[in-house]
Parts: C-alpha cells; structure tokens; sequence
C-alpha cells in the first residue's frame, strides 16, 4: 500500500510537539472502530499501529504524525508494513487485499471533518 498523507485538523493535536502522539492514537483509534463496516477484522496492536486481518491475512498498519503544513495543521501518514519474506502468490493475494484496505481507510478518515488533503505518496 503507498503511504496516505493527510492533515488533522484536531484543535487539541495542535498545540505542542507531544500532540503527535495524540493524534496518532485518534487516528488509530478511529480506524479500529470504523475499518469493521468493510470487512476487515481488527486486532489488537500498540497506540500508534492498527492491524486488521481479511481471511487469515494479517494486514498491519502504522499511523507517524509529525510536521505542520502551511495552515499549522499536524501531517500524518498511514503506511502498511507487510512481510517482505512471502512468495509471489501471497504478495499479489496481499497486495489485492491492501489496495481493498487502503480504500477503506480513506472512506474512513474522510467520514471526519478534521481530517483533510488527502494525498497518496509512494
């Protein structure tokens, strides 16, 4: 999956450097609760990682905030981190059901008002 860069516009991620960590966790936390309405289940991981899993794939997500855009908005960045070690078959299987998960997780923050500028990098 290529990383999705968005803004959050949460007033109370704004204030100081420590935020980041806040933010982090609101995005994963939304994330946890909202990627079920598509199919994904989600698993329990750390404050700032979000992992789901489709049909025994386990599909582990990071969620790294840091740096403000020109509007002072925090910028963050949702990027999978599958296993390199697979065979060709399991890559394209996962690479299917990333590109699936990647829709939802854009679905999802856009049901947000406080995030926006959604980009796709990478």
């Amino acid at each position: 999956m290529k990383k999705l860069q968005f803004a959050t516009n949460c007033e109370q991620h704004q204030a100081k450097e420590a935020d980041s960590t806040v933010a982090q966790k609101h995005v994963a936390d939304l994330l946890a609760s909202k990627l079920g309405q598509y199919g994904f289940e989600v698993l329990p991981q750390g404050a700032d990682r979000v992992a789901v899993s489709v049909d025994n794939h386990e599909l582990p997500l990071s969620v790294t905030c840091q740096g403000h855009n020109a509007e002072g908005h925090l910028v963050c960045e949702i990027t999978s981190y599958p296993d390199e070690d697979q065979d060709w078959l399991e890559r394209i299987t996962e690479q299917s059901l990333l590109n699936q998960l990647a829709q939802a997780v854009e679905s999802s923050l856009k049901e947000d008002d406080a995030f926006s500028q959604f980009s796709w990098k990478g």
